[in-house]
């Protein structure tokens, strides 16, 4: 199940937006929607985290702004969008990585295709993988892997929550994660391409600061499908 969150005092607003959300019929209508008419009733919430974010940025008191740096300073993950209806987007705002910054005017067929862009991006950062190793059946969130390496007879997978082993070959899960955009910088580290955070010479720097070697026999094509990753991501 989908978590969507609306955080706008502006009903008309609001019941566009899900009046679209029944004609779009995103991740197949498995999707709960919560409303919020104020950021102070957001941050108060027990179902927070929401995997979807639609947050006024005009709102009295609280602002959307300052309701998204709160927000961001337990939760990373959710897609963030603002919507407003006569502010330009200032520096204070791409601090809060938004995945969008929408204008209210907009026409319903220019925020048909905002809202499927942000459909396609929570789809991603919500994919689960399902396999059996050993006894153990274990699901994993994709985008939550940094990266996979050889440990012993296992793989050692490293998430934001932490190290996992698991009793698998490395070739095995790239089989599994290929699709989801993961590769090979050297015969022992399978990276994710969404979580890196620059490539410079031999090594390839992750999001949480582990620093991975790049092989000679996989530079030329970890690189390229490293770009072709991102290109696809534009």
């Amino acid at each position: 199940m989908i978590r969507i969150a609306f955080c706008d005092d502006n009903q008309a607003e609001l019941q566009r937006i899900r009046t679209l959300l029944k004609e779009l019929h995103p991740f197949d209508d498995n999707y709960e929607v919560t409303v919020f008419s104020s950021g102070e009733e957001l941050l108060r919430s027990d179902k927070r985290p929401f995997d979807l974010l639609f947050l006024d940025v005009q709102m009295p008191e609280l602002n959307g702004y300052d309701t998204a740096r709160r927000i961001r300073e337990t939760d990373q993950r959710t897609t963030l969008i603002f919507l407003t209806g006569v502010a330009a987007p200032t520096v204070e705002v791409f601090q809060v990585s938004p995945f969008r910054y929408l204008m209210k005017q907009m026409d319903d067929a220019t925020l048909s295709k905002e809202l499927t862009a942000a459909f396609e991006e929570v789809s991603r950062k919500t994919q689960i993988i399902t396999f059996r190793t050993g006894g153990d059946i274990i699901r994993i969130n994709v985008s939550s892997v940094l990266y996979l390496t050889i440990s012993g007879r296992a793989v050692e997978l490293i998430t934001d929550h932490g190290r996992q082993e698991v009793k698998m070959k490395i070739g095995e899960m790239y089989e599994m994660l290929a699709s989801h955009g993961f590769g090979f910088s050297h015969k022992s580290y399978l990276v994710n391409f969404n979580r890196i955070l620059s490539i410079t010479g031999s090594t390839v720097i992750m999001e949480n600061g582990d620093i991975l070697p790049i092989s000679q026999p996989k530079a030329k094509t970890f690189k390229q499908e490293f770009i072709r990753f991102a290109g696809m991501r534009l």
